[in-house]
C-alpha cells in the first residue's frame, strides 16, 4: 500500500511536477544554448579596422548578441522621440 500525503499537503512527486510547471522556459533554453555552444565550437577568425583575433564561433555570436542587447537597452527611452 503507498502513503499518500494528507489533503493540502504536497507530495515530493507534486514539488517537482510544480517546479517543471513554473520554470519549463529556462530549462528549454538551457538546452538549447547546451547544443548550441557543443554544435559551434569551431574556430573562426574576426578581423575588425587593423585588429584580428580567432574565438570558438559560438562565443563570437554570443557576444554579438550580448552588444545587440546592450545597443537595444541604451536606446529604448529613446522609442517614439524625435
Amino acid at each position: 500500500m503507498t502513503a499518500t500525503p494528507p489533503p493540502g499537503r504536497p507530495g515530493p512527486g507534486d514539488k517537482a511536477v510544480a517546479f517543471l510547471k513554473q520554470r519549463w522556459l529556462p530549462l528549454v533554453l538551457l538546452v538549447v544554448a547546451i547544443v548550441f555552444v557543443v554544435q559551434n565550437r569551431d574556430g573562426t577568425t574576426i578581423s575588425f579596422l587593423f585588429l584580428e583575433w580567432s574565438s570558438p564561433l559560438w562565443f563570437t555570436l554570443a557576444l554579438v548578441l550580448l552588444v545587440g542587447v546592450a545597443i537595444g537597452w541604451a536606446l529604448k527611452g529613446r522609442r517614439g522621440k524625435p
